[in-house]
């Protein structure tokens, strides 16, 4: 029997900012799957680190109240006696990795937990195995896309064998058809062999025959209270994409293909890709979304040629090809110059191409929309995920490149802010007359405000038919 308990507990990120949560009583339920919810920067993620018992260790001031586990306070355990209960997983994967592969990763992992020498390969194994994962053990972590990392990570996370389980975001760039996989490896683990399995999601497809508890964080009251699963019965209805392509161009490439090692991604391939417009760029996890942008952006090797206004961009220099081609990479810390939101925004503000337009009035205006004004004098690092994505986005909207590539700007986001980047970008995008693609796994929200979707499989680029 673990039992995991917060008692009276009050939590901030320093002796002069306000609590994060005020005298929280939270108790997991031993055995249970668990779901919490809440919009960005709640406190979800703090909480999770709270119960890891990775904070206050390494960030803020516990000034009231205990973590137990089984009656003992949890920052107080070692690291691998505290890893053999309970397990994290951040939201960000590649923090996570200390290795360069695949195999060497989930060996390192168990060996911090001091198992028999002579069990591991076993259990790799069988890890790698279960998670439908076999072919992945010799490939550098670096190597492959976001969502292939999350799955990694994942399944090294549950190799552990911790008897809690807290995932922070686990699926935010993993496609549906793996999204799927994992949730039903998830319930064996609490059905079969009795894990506590406590998520943190703002994507809510698929829980609703899983779920034993629903929690929500009221950051009003920093308390996070059981809510009705009736929450996760209400499901929207997608909307096609509309797939009206203006046929106006700026930007194209012509018999188009690239590689991951020996490995073909795309084939030769044509397209014009429009201006005043959103694509929707969609694919399995490791088909080669991202690796589009990179060589779009000359940041990868490729076959045919790309144009803008009708030039060929190998006779354009790399700075001033970044001046026309900027990409929202898919790790939002990546793309981050100046230690404050603040000082990031005005960096971006100063080299905009379009002055005129991002205007201060128009930049207040969009920072209360994306709910970034109280955060403006915070580090950049010390944000929520989905903070720093907002404030990523809006930075890379500000700079107003002619061509916009948005990897995953939407991971992590409850439903109304990324509405409201959603939003942002399609009337930056029509007012600017930019060109852009965007990659999405998630599709409620999208769809409806994208022109068309391009579907990279099976080596080919194809344009999809609205439904």
């Amino acid at each position: 029997m673990v039992r995991l308990a917060v008692s009276n507990l009050t939590f901030s990120y320093g002796a002069s900012r306000s609590p994060i949560f005020d005298r929280l009583n939270f108790d997991l339920v031993q055995g249970s799957f668990n779901l919490l919810i809440g919009p960005s920067g709640s406190g979800k993620s703090t909480l999770f680190k709270l119960l890891a018992g990775l904070y206050p260790e390494y960030g803020g001031i516990i000034t009231t109240g205990t973590i137990q586990l089984n009656n003992q306070e949890v920052s107080t355990l070692v690291p691998y006696e505290r890893a053999r209960h309970i397990a994290l997983l951040f939201q960000n994967p590649s923090r996570q990795f200390a290795m360069r592969t695949v195999e060497e990763q989930l060996t390192f992992a168990l060996e911090n937990l001091q198992l028999a020498p002579q069990s591991i390969p076993e259990v790799v194994t069988a890890t790698l195995r279960r998670f439908n994962l076999e072919s992945f053990r010799q490939q550098q972590l670096l190597a492959l896309s976001g969502g292939e990392q999350q799955r990694i990570a994942l399944a090294t996370t549950i190799a552990m064998g911790s008897d809690i389980i807290l995932l922070d975001e686990p699926f935010a760039n993993v496609d549906q058809a793996g999204r799927q996989k994992l949730l039903t490896i998830l319930k064996e683990l609490q059905v079969k062999y009795g894990k506590t399995i406590f998520i943190c999601d703002h994507d809510l497809t698929g829980y609703q025959q899983l779920v034993d508890h629903l929690y929500e964080v009221d950051a009003a009251h920093k308390k996070v209270p059981e809510i009705s699963l009736q929450r996760l019965t209400t499901v929207k209805k997608e909307l096609p994409v509309q797939n009206r392509l203006d046929k106006i161009s700026i930007f194209n490439w012509q018999k188009l293909s690239f590689k991951s090692s020996s490995r073909v991604l795309l084939k030769p391939h044509s397209f014009q890709l429009p201006k005043s417009q959103v694509g929707l760029l969609s694919g399995a996890n490791g088909s080669g979304k991202s690796t589009l942008f990179a060589a779009l952006s000359h940041q990868l090797k490729y076959q045919g040629a790309v144009y803008y206004k009708s030039k060929a961009s190998e006779r354009i220099r790399l700075k001033r090809w970044a001046q026309i081609v900027g990409v929202v990479f898919q790790n939002s810390t990546d793309q981050f110059i100046k230690l404050e939101a603040r000082a990031e925004i005005n960096l971006s503000r100063q080299n905009s191409l379009h002055p005129l337009y991002w205007t201060d009035a128009r930049i207040t205006a969009a920072i209360k929309q994306l709910q970034l004004t109280n955060i403006l004098d915070h580090v950049n690092y010390q944000l929520s995920g989905g903070q720093q994505k907002k404030l990523q986005v809006l930075s890379m909207l500000i700079m107003a490149q002619p061509i916009l590539l948005f990897d995953e700007p939407l991971a992590g986001l409850d439903a109304i802010s990324l509405k409201n980047v959603m939003q942002l970008i399609k009337k930056t995008v029509t007012d600017l007359e930019i060109s852009s693609l965007l990659i999405s796994h998630q599709r409620a929200g999208v769809t409806e405000l994208v022109d068309y979707e391009l579907l990279l499989a099976n080596q080919t680029l194809t344009l999809e038919e609205a439904k």
